[in-house]
This record gives structure tokens, sequence and C-alpha cells, in this order.
């Protein structure tokens, strides 16, 4: 599937090829679930309704972890994107309501809860009359209030629209649940009107109560952030956190793994069943080795630019890293994951809004550092890049490069890592030091 991705030209051959599929469903649902997210984002949510129906709950979980969340700068906390939950209601409700009510149905309660509550404000009608009994200006107020405002009352609840845009989607979902799901809204509802329930002291800010969203929210997003951490994804914050440790000198105490790092591969529980194999053929299918698929919606090289001419310094890694399988399997399938890692610590900590590292661009980045730290650690004696390897792990090699960058040549690396493969002698030389061969130093 994914060569036949590369090889189309464009969205429309790609959707049309899908949809004259003659097993369309199969087809789609034999995807893992991010490589479903990737095509989901390659063709376009507006344009992706045919697949989007058929999908399984954990493709759809994975599209929405990809695109609901979002934040303006790397290394923030990611929000959950109101606007975007409407076009997504849009386009699942295109196969009708009660399919756009199953689908939602089948999602976690946290998650719904919280994505409805950024649509609308549920309120306990009854609550809100004897509220309003006590005070009859306020209760004009809020009359008056709610006349100018998109609002329904169903099952005892006044829904009040957050947002006029995709009112009508909502809504729309909203009336397919209570029909054929209607213990399962009750449920919903009932969590969004105890969080506005909690926070309902000045009816005179009613119309613009928000601070009941943050527990909602709070729940959603760790719900996300643990499952996203199993997949091998690094939280954006925890990305910035590393980096900006890498950057700090490394004390005689600061030899182990750090705490962020060793945070996350304590979490992150299901290894690889097997040890993938490398390939020098191009940067996608050694993106996809690195990954185990992680990036698997990675661009493919620009036609005439092989691997070796993109990734020359790397290469010596990688053939390190095939000599470190001979004979240290473990340490090579460790190896394998860090570089993984640091390339997704890269794709959500660093960069800017306007320039985010892509999952290529992640990858040399990462492997090139980690080349520069091994070099480094290489010249503490004579050991070549294989042991070094060995006894150390990526992300301490990555620490080690950034390091040595930002005490001593933070002029030309201001960011505390390398961006490209070119870059792994440049960076040599300006630490004093002259490459003579794969993993061998001399002052310089």
């Amino acid at each position: 599937m994914k060569s036949e991705l590369a090889q189309l030209r464009s969205t429309s051959t790609l959707l049309n090829r899908l949809i004259d599929s003659a097993d369309l469903v199969n087809t789609v649902r034999s995807l893992p679930a991010q490589t479903f997210s990737a095509l989901v984002r390659h063709i376009g949510i507006e344009d992706a309704g045919e697949i989007i129906a058929v999908a399984t709950t954990d493709q759809l979980v994975a599209a929405f972890d990809e695109d609901l969340f979002v934040n303006d700068t790397p290394g923030e906390a990611e929000k959950f994107d109101a606007a975007q939950f409407s076009v997504w209601l849009e386009v699942l409700l295109e196969a009708g309501d009660a399919v756009a009510a199953r689908r939602i149905a089948e999602l976690s309660d946290d998650f719904v809860a919280h994505a409805l509550s950024t649509q609308v404000l549920v309120l306990d009608h009854d609550e809100l009359q004897l509220r309003l009994t006590d005070s009859k200006s306020a209760a004009r107020k809020i009359n008056k209030s709610l006349e100018n405002s998109l609002s329904e009352e169903l099952d005892g609840y006044l829904l009040i629209s957050k947002r006029h845009e995709g009112w009508d989607a909502v809504l729309s979902l909203l009336l397919a649940l209570d029909r054929d799901h209607h213990s399962f809204l009750s449920s919903i509802l009932e969590r969004c009107a105890e969080a506005a329930s909690d926070s309902v002291e000045d009816l005179d800010e009613l119309s613009t109560l928000i601070s009941s969203e943050d527990a909602l929210a709070e729940d959603a997003e760790a719900e996300r952030e643990e499952r996203r951490s199993q997949l091998g994804f690094v939280e954006a914050r925890a990305a910035r956190n590393f980096l900006e440790l890498a950057r700090r000198p490394i004390t005689e105490q600061g030899t182990v793994r750090d705490p962020v790092s060793r945070a996350y591969f304590r979490e992150l529980k299901a290894a690889p069943s097997s040890v993938p194999e490398l390939s020098n053929e191009s940067l996608q299918e050694l993106l996809a080795a690195i990954t185990g698929g992680q990036v698997a919606d990675a661009p493919a090289l620009p036609a005439g630019h092989t691997t070796a001419e993109k990734m020359k310094e790397p290469d010596v890694l990688i053939d390190a890293l095939q000599a470190l399988k001979i004979g240290a399997e473990k340490e090579f399938g460790s190896r394998l994951q860090e570089l993984a890692y640091l390339s997704n610590v890269l794709i959500a900590g660093a960069g800017s809004a306007h320039a985010r590292f892509q999952p290529a661009d992640a990858a040399e980045a990462a492997m090139a550092t980690v080349l520069l730290g091994a070099e480094l650690m290489a010249r503490t004696g004579s050991r070549d890049l294989r042991e070094v390897l060995s006894h150390h792990t990526a992300d301490l090699l990555f620490r080690t490069a950034s390091s040595r960058l930002m005490a001593e040549a933070k002029a030309e690396f201001p960011e505390g890592f390398l961006r490209s493969s070119l870059q792994v002698k440049m960076a040599l030389r300006s630490l004093g030091f002259s490459l003579d061969s794969a993993s061998k130093l001399t002052a310089g």
C-alpha cells in the first residue's frame, strides 16, 4: 500500500482508486491505524468521507488523535480543536445521522464529553430555572441572552451553542444519539452538566462560562497522551524538556539516561517482536526501519536523489548499527527504538509554528546528531562506533553532542543539534577535531 501511495500523483487519483476498489471495506480496514490517519491527512478530511465511513473504531481514534489536538508552537501543550471537530462531524454525517451517531457512541466517554463540551454548554434545565427565580434581573438578562443564542432543550437539559459554525451538525448528532443511543447520550450530558453546575455561581457570567471545560479537557487529553505514548509518540512538553536538558553540560551524575527519556521508555510498553532490517536503498525504507512505521507518511526522496547522497554521514552510523546487530541484537533493537524516539522528539518539540520538522528531516537530524555524539565518545578511547553504540544509548549520544555544541559551537549550531548529515564534519571541526575515518578522531 505504501509503495502504491508513493507512486500516485494526485489526491483525486488516490481517492478514486480507493473508492473503485473491489473490496473497499476490507481494503481500508486492513490498514494499520496510523497509516489510515496518514491517508486521511493526505486525501483531506472533506474528501475522505467514503473511507471514514467504513473505518474501524481504532482507525478513527488514531485519526482524531492526530488531527484534533494542535498547538501553535512546538513544545507547547496540544489543545483540542473545536472547529476541526465540527468538520469531522459534518463528514461523518454524510453517511447519515444513524451512522454518525453509531461511530461517536463507539468512542470513549472522556473523549465524547470533552468534544461536545467544546461545542455546547450543557445545563440542567430545572436547576437553572430554580436559580433564575432567585433574581428577576438576572433572569431577564439570561433569557435575553438565550434569545440571541442557538439553544435546544433535550431530556431535561438546556444545550447552548458555543459556536454558531457547526451547530446544525452538532444538533443532528445529538438528536440521533438520543434516538439510537439514549443511555450513552444521557451519561455524556450528565457529565457535561455536572461540570457546568460546579462553576455556575454568578448568573451574570453564565453566557461566558469557560472554566467548566477544564476537567473534561484534562480527562480527554490524558487519555490521548497515554494512548499515543504506547505507540511511540512524544508529548510536546516532554520533547521540549528533553531538548532543553540536552543543551546543558552533562555532569558525572548525568552520564546515565535523563529523567525525560527514562520516563518515556518506562511507559512504552510493547517493543517490536522482531528486529527490523535496515536498508540503504531509500530514506523511506530507513525511516520505516528505525521507527517501526511511526512516520510511515514521510515523503519519498525527490527524483534523482539517493539515500547515499542525502545521508552520506549517517551511512557510517547505519554500518555501525548493522555490525552491532551481529552478536548484540538486543542493543541493536534498543538503538533503533531510541532513534525513533529522538525523531519524534524533534517533530514534537523543535522548529517553529511555520517551519516544523517533517518526519524525514527529523530522522536525518536525529541520526546526524547521534553520529556526532558517537564520534565524540569514540575519542575517549580506542573504540569504534560499534563499541560506542553497544555501551551508550542513542539519547545519551544525542545529549553528548548537544551539550558540546552549546558549550563550544553555539554560534554555528544555536539549536543544539544538527539538521543535516552534511553538518557532522563541520561540527567536528568546530569542536577542534578532524575525521580521518569512519570512527577515528584526531585533534584538529
